[in-house]
């Protein structure tokens, strides 16, 4: 008999016996059957008597051809895998894991089957949000082509992944359709799987013109009345719903969320007024109005993920009474968890999707294998491959069970993992998803900035033992516990003490299979965290002051007491003072494994962030070359990320390309590329220290301006003068350029404007709005600034014609920008007036 399906409990629901149940083949007992003789546990409900068996019955697994059945919602929510009876038999008789999402039951959603990828030069706010669509609505995401690819998006055919794309398509004859980004917004618009041809890249018509063929695409009102779910326009029920700057969505994408707003029957407030706000979504904690909105209670405060949760549910619900995701996340990390490396095992689905999220977003990275660089390992069960491997092999590793993923995300804290609490898998755990975040959670972050120190956010009004690590170890560092008794009792769940609504935690084991082949949880970026990492010296103090009367407390209780006292003095005296016979213990333990040394993990120190473009001709790094480089302390970045530190750029003359133009926000050092192929050219690295690195190769002798004319360099940055024009391009005592400035964005500029408009939001840029320039553009359809300015950013000769009659409007052209960017100052309009 196999064991696949050990300790994996299924629910399975009886919706009659019908034709269409045996479309399959499978007979409710020949589904228990395949179950009990596999090692799995099943169950079995009807539709209508499933309601609360999910957690009763502490279910892994529900089994069902359809989703009408009581249990499905509360299911959903737990992130609880609903497949049709298809995957137990493919699983059987292939022998291998299958992913869920392909076994949807009906109605399976409108993303059904699709595997997204999407280009690198589409918008970073524009991929996050129509990637988090895409999966919200049944489908699913790979950052990086695969085989299992079914839709690249892309702005052109030119980029790397749809070169890749076409290579795929012609040598493996597989179907990777290449669409424009306003396919998604389609899909999402209509609620609908849409089309593809009007949207294919591969049609000339669409690659001419770079916007969608809408002679070939259907008008909405041309669509079926079944394409639309008439139950969704009472959702939002007239709420006012402002989508938050912080997204920085491109103007199609914006469109495309307005109008699912509105076809749930929701009133989109285009313009920031509190007073006329039901629904705030916003992406971040930070800010003005989030602090606002969260402050006044007529508000409700969500993220975009909320609105396609309820949209996909088909009702109301609020944002704190449900995934920790449908809230904004905090802009930066916590401190202790950036240099962690967390892997999971026995979760899978959605569910691992969630956790894998909530511990990038915690600023650690998520690694889909186990190795020895891990430094914890969450575990459903104490068994499996990498449950072993961390036991036996690897040792430092650490094992904790999901609460302490979620508590540390809910307190946004480094809590203490050596709690029992956070020791204890299977049916002694809180089930996953349960954890909610509570008012006070919220309230933490509405203080003033200067005075806001997440690290001193803690669950108030409960007695938990969930304290934050007092001094932060590495993580391969074993922690002993604080000698408390209250540490042994069984504590009460996080979610449900902070409520006081519910006194005993409802618990249940978490499904064992491990992950599909294909699961969209890599790439996860990790925020950077800002300078405060310390806590306030108010909470300091608070804490230890806490810590004191615990300790107090506890020593009265012990003096009253002979016998206590008597047994604590002697604990206390072994622990300082070990007899001569324990040392000789020790050490004999120490000399038995002698043979086999645990090699020390060495995280070697980051001295210089550099991130190269147009190097091409002089100087290309292969993945030795930059390990090499790490491990004396030059990190080598390929792609620009806002949220990571980059403190050098390495190009070989001034640039225009993007990553030369983003990286001039941050960077306070350009430097020639011989800097690197001098130090590669060394004989030996593997004993440099920086020290020796430094002297050896002094990284001033190789700034630009060194190795460059600096009458070149000035030509380049169009500035005049003997004098190197890199000073004040690297000057960091400079407010950005276009700070407080709002522009219009022409679609015909070079690169297309969702990128000029990301370069810009580099240096300051508050707002920008896309803008497809014709005779009949007027001032009024333009975004203004406060004082009434309104400024067009245009292509200088494609859009020539149609603007020489805009009145009212200061139109320039890129280079404007550009020169603005060059000189850290706005430039006079007059010199690049199109």
């Amino acid at each position: 008999m196999s064991a696949v399906f050990r300790d994996t409990r299924f629910l399975v629901i009886d919706g009659g016996a019908d034709a269409a149940e045996l479309e399959d083949g499978l007979t409710i007992l020949q589904i228990k059957v395949l179950i009990t003789e596999n090692g799995g546990v099943c169950e079995t409900r009807t539709r209508s008597a499933s309601n609360g068996a999910t957690e009763k019955l502490r279910i892994h697994h529900i089994i069902t051809r359809t989703t009408d059945f009581a249990e499905f919602a509360a299911a959903s929510d737990l992130m609880i895998p609903i497949t049709t009876p298809q995957w137990l038999t493919d699983l059987v008789s292939q022998g291998q894991k299958r992913n869920y999402r392909l076994y949807m039951p009906a109605p399976v959603p409108f993303m059904d089957k699709v595997v997204l990828c999407i280009a690198d030069n589409v918008a970073q706010g524009d991929k996050e949000i129509m990637y988090a669509g895409v999966r919200a609505f049944g489908g699913q995401f790979l950052d990086a082509l695969l085989r299992y690819t079914t839709h690249l998006v892309a702005m052109d055919l030119s980029n790397n992944k749809s070169v890749v794309a076409a290579n795929i398509r012609k040598k493996e004859s597989l179907e990777v359709k290449i669409v424009l980004p306003h396919w998604v917004d389609a899909c999402m618009r209509q609620q609908r799987h849409v089309p593809e041809e009007p949207y294919l890249l591969t049609n000339p018509a669409v690659l001419l013109l770079g916007k969608p063929d809408f002679l070939q695409a259907p008008s909405e009102s041309q669509n079926s009345p079944e394409d639309h779910d008439s139950s969704r326009a009472s959702i939002l029920a007239g709420k006012r719903v402002f989508v938050a700057a912080d997204y920085y969505l491109s103007e199609h994408l914006r469109a495309s969320v307005h109008a699912l707003i509105t076809s749930c029957g929701g009133v989109v407030q285009t313009k920031y007024n509190r007073e006329e706000i039901d629904v705030y979504l916003c992406k971040y904690r930070a800010g003005p109005q989030f602090k606002a909105c969260c402050a006044d209670p007529a508000v409700e405060v969500a993220s975009l993920q909320w609105l396609y949760h309820i949209v996909m549910r088909g009702a109301y619900l609020l944002p704190l009474q449900s995934n920790m995701l449908l809230f904004p996340v905090p802009e930066a990390g916590i401190p202790q968890f950036q240099s962690l490396r967390i892997s999971i095992t026995g979760i899978s689905g959605d569910a691992r999707h969630y956790l894998a999220t909530l511990i990038a977003a915690m600023g650690a990275t998520f690694t889909k294998t186990l190795d020895c660089n891990n430094n914890f390992l969450v575990c459903a069960q104490l068994s499996g491959e990498k449950y072993q491997a961390a036991k036996m092999r690897w040792l430092d590793v650490r094992m904790v069970n999901h609460m302490w993923i979620e508590d540390c995300f809910a307190a946004w804290l480094y809590l203490d993992p050596s709690l029992p609490r956070y020791t204890s898998f299977g049916a002694k755990t809180r089930i996953l998803g349960r954890a909610h975040l509570t008012q006070s959670d919220v309230d933490k972050w509405l203080v003033d900035e200067n005075a806001l120190d997440v690290g001193d956010s803690m669950h108030e009004g409960t007695d938990l033992d969930i304290v934050p690590a007092a001094t932060p170890q590495p993580p391969s560092s074993p922690k002993l516990p604080r000698l408390d008794p209250k540490s042994a009792q069984t504590t009460q769940d996080v979610s449900q003490t902070a409520k006081g609504t519910q006194g005993k935690s409802q618990s249940a084991e978490i499904f064992s299979q491990d992950p599909p082949a294909f699961v969209d949880t890599t790439n996860f970026s990790s925020p950077m965290v800002n300078g405060r990492t310390g806590r306030s010296a108010k909470a300091k103090a608070s804490l230890k002051l806490h810590s004191d009367m615990e300790d107090l407390n506890q020593y009265t209780s012990m003096s009253k007491s002979s016998r206590k006292m008597k047994t604590y003095m002697e604990q206390l005296e072994k622990t300082a003072t070990p007899t001569k016979k324990k040392k000789e213990e020790v050490i004999d333990i120490v000399a038995a494994e002698e043979p086999q040394p645990k090699k020390q993990k060495v995280v070697k120190e980051v001295h210089l962030v550099a991130i190269m473009t147009g190097c091409e001709l002089i100087l290309t790094l292969n993945k030795v070359d930059t390990a090499k480089l790490l491990k004396i302390g030059i990190q080598v970045v390929t792609d620009y990320n806002s949220k990571k530190h980059i403190d050098t750029i390495i190009a070989p003359k001034v640039l225009r390309t993007e990553k030369f133009l983003k990286s001039l926000s941050k960077a306070k050092r350009i430097v020639h590329p011989t800097y690197l192929s001098d130090i590669l050219g060394r004989s030996s690295l593997a004993t440099l220290t920086w020290e020796d690195l430094c002297r050896e190769f002094n990284i001033d002798h190789y700034s630009l301006d060194k190795v460059v004319p600096i009458k070149q360099i000035n030509n380049d940055l169009g500035v005049s003068g003997k004098s190197s024009g890199l000073v004040r391009l690297l000057s960091q005592d400079v407010d950005p350029v276009f700070s407080g400035l709002s522009l219009n964005l022409s679609l015909n500029l070079n690169g297309g404007a969702d990128l000029i408009s990301s370069i810009l939001r580099e240096h300051g840029l508050t707002a920008s709005k896309t803008v497809k320039v014709t005779a009949g553009t007027r001032k009024s359809g333009l975004l203004s600034m406060e004082d009434d300015t309104t400024i067009l950013v245009a292509h200088k000769s494609k859009d020539k014609k149609a603007v020489a009659g805009l009145e009212g409007v200061t139109v320039v052209e890129w280079e404007w920008c550009v020169k603005s960017i060059f000189h850290k100052k706005l430039q006079s309009y007059s010199d690049y007036i199109i």
